[in-house]
């Protein structure tokens, strides 16, 4: 059986979705922040972009090489970082990853979680755990550029908004065939 892939902006609640369906399936749950954290020898995400002078190309290359280190296992829950579907090209410009997408596709039922952008504007507003994705655009307008992404790039897109995390994940369980 293939993984379940969660996707969508940070905030989003990945996080959370996935440890419930782990809990209610049984199957381990890979985030792939947590293991970038570990590969870096526990130094933060926002440390790691920071020693980088603020340069996401190293991280989004490592979670690329994550990717790959899990595409052999199945029956994984894995809990993607926001920015899973995105690279960056030559000028720092933030584009789509036919790599990483390639690899969620074909190793995973890939879901799409979303809410208002309200919500998540204000829920990761002055979180000094998630270091910035630009120096000039705000994080609302690279939501709104990767919102259609998400979408494009997955199986299913779940509305978190008026859905507890129990109806969630019974409708990821549901639709995904891992019942």
């Amino acid at each position: 059986m293939k993984n379940i892939a969660l996707i969508g902006p940070r905030g989003v609640g990945k996080s959370k979705i996935s440890r419930k369906l782990s809990k209610l399936t049984g199957k381990p749950v890979i985030s792939t922040d947590m293991i970038a954290v570990y590969l870096t020898g526990g130094v933060s995400i926002p440390d790691f972009v920071k020693s980088h002078s603020g340069n996401w190309k190293p991280f989004r290359d490592l979670e690329f090489q994550i990717l790959k280190q899990v595409s052999g296992s199945k029956n994984l829950i894995l809990d993607c970082g926001g920015g899973i579907l995105f690279d960056q090209d030559d000028s720092g410009k933030e584009i789509v990853s036919e790599r990483k997408t390639k690899i969620l596709k074909e190793t995973s039922f890939v879901i799409s979680l979303s809410r208002k952008s309200e919500y998540l504007v204000e829920k990761i507003q002055n979180d000094p755990t998630r270091p910035p994705l630009s120096s000039v655009l705000s994080y609302k307008t690279i939501l709104e550029s990767r919102l259609p992404q998400y979408r494009a790039h997955s199986d299913i897109q779940i509305a978190l908004d008026d859905r507890s995390v129990e109806e969630a994940c019974e409708e990821i369980l549901r639709r995904s065939g891992w019942t």
